[in-house]
């Protein structure tokens, strides 16, 4: 008996001391997060992985709450074509909460979910050419909540310039467009809508006619954003070195357009051009989210919220209403 008992703690130490192995924590006292740290930013793997031929992204996004803490959402997006089951997407999702010290970066996730959205449409040999509007909602499919404590972590540098964050074991993350900060200003059909600043995307890859209906004088591209929340057709953007605007909003997704003048040749965009929103932005102001959406989506984030914390955070908004 005493034997077992020896083995289980034994066994526990392991466990333990690998947990402490294989993360990371601040080296330095903590600090207020530099808030040009908050963006978009996509692994350099994802360069790699379109080599290979595959229809993969991974990015980061980073945001900044109201009251000047951060969080992140790292998302990986995969389409997978397979010979017996059926075709689908698949969304991995990693949320949690940012520490820093200076320029050091962990990230500390809370809840992994991952989702899949199952393809209907014709079967295509080139998964490029599946038909957009024939896959179905994402469907969440896992959900799990980290138990690591907070002295762990994935570690991460910000660079000098603010555009890329290399992570301990060497992969690198490059910021598309600038920091996602304030709000931004744009005339989307004639009307000017104010939303948070905090949309970024890149080009998936080019859409054919038989992926999305073509229309005369434009052609579409699939784009990957940091969120979809706050976009809706006609949004203009700036891809690349070109004006462009957004077509049609799904989750996580959009189709985006770019005008083709007459008899010239569409603009070959590569992979992973990066877009931002075309508008005015005002880094003075702060966010607007810290609402009823606001506590909705930390919630989602964190099943793990007490009913007590949940009714000093009503309480904040009912204060705010008054």
């Amino acid at each position: 008996m005493f034997q077992k008992f020896f083995r289980n703690i034994l066994a526990f130490l392991i466990l333990f001391g690998l947990c402490l192995d294989c993360s990371d924590s601040l080296k330095g006292k903590p600090t207020p997060a530099i808030p040009e740290l908050a963006g978009f930013y996509v692994s350099e793997k994802s360069r790699d992985w379109l080599k290979d031929n595959k229809l993969k992204i991974q990015a980061l996004w980073i945001r900044r709450t109201t009251n000047g803490e951060m969080e992140f959402m790292n998302k990986t997006i995969t389409r997978l074509q397979f010979s017996v089951s059926d075709n689908r997407e698949e969304l991995k999702t990693r949320t949690g909460k940012v520490l820093t010290s200076g320029r050091e970066v962990v990230l500390l996730e809370s809840l992994y979910r991952e989702y899949h959205r199952q393809y209907s449409g014709k079967n295509n040999p080139d998964a490029k050419d599946w038909d957009l509007r024939s896959f179905g909602p994402f469907a969440k499919m896992k959900e799990v909540s980290n138990l690591i404590g907070e002295g762990s972590g994935r570690g991460a540098k910000l660079a000098d310039d603010n555009n890329s964050l290399v992570f301990s074991n060497g992969e690198t993350y490059y910021r598309i467009g600038g920091p996602l900060l304030g709000r931004i200003s744009i005339n989307v059909n004639k009307y000017k809508r104010v939303i948070d600043n905090e949309v970024a995307g890149v080009v998936f890859f080019p859409l054919s006619t038989t992926a999305f209906p073509e229309e005369n004088g434009k052609q579409s591209y699939l784009a990957f954003f940091s969120t979809t929340e706050s976009l809706s057709p006609g949004m203009p953007l700036r891809i690349g070195d070109y004006s462009g605007s957004i077509k049609e909003v799904f989750e996580h997704l959009c189709v985006v357009d770019l005008p083709v003048k007459t008899g010239a040749q569409a603009p070959s965009l590569a992979y992973l051009t990066p877009m931002i929103l075309d508008g005015q932005v005002d880094l003075k102001t702060v966010s607007h989210k810290e609402t009823t959406e606001e506590l909705i989506r930390r919630l989602k984030q964190d099943p793990n919220v007490s009913k007590e914390e949940l009714i000093r955070e009503l309480e904040k908004l009912k204060g705010r209403d008054q």
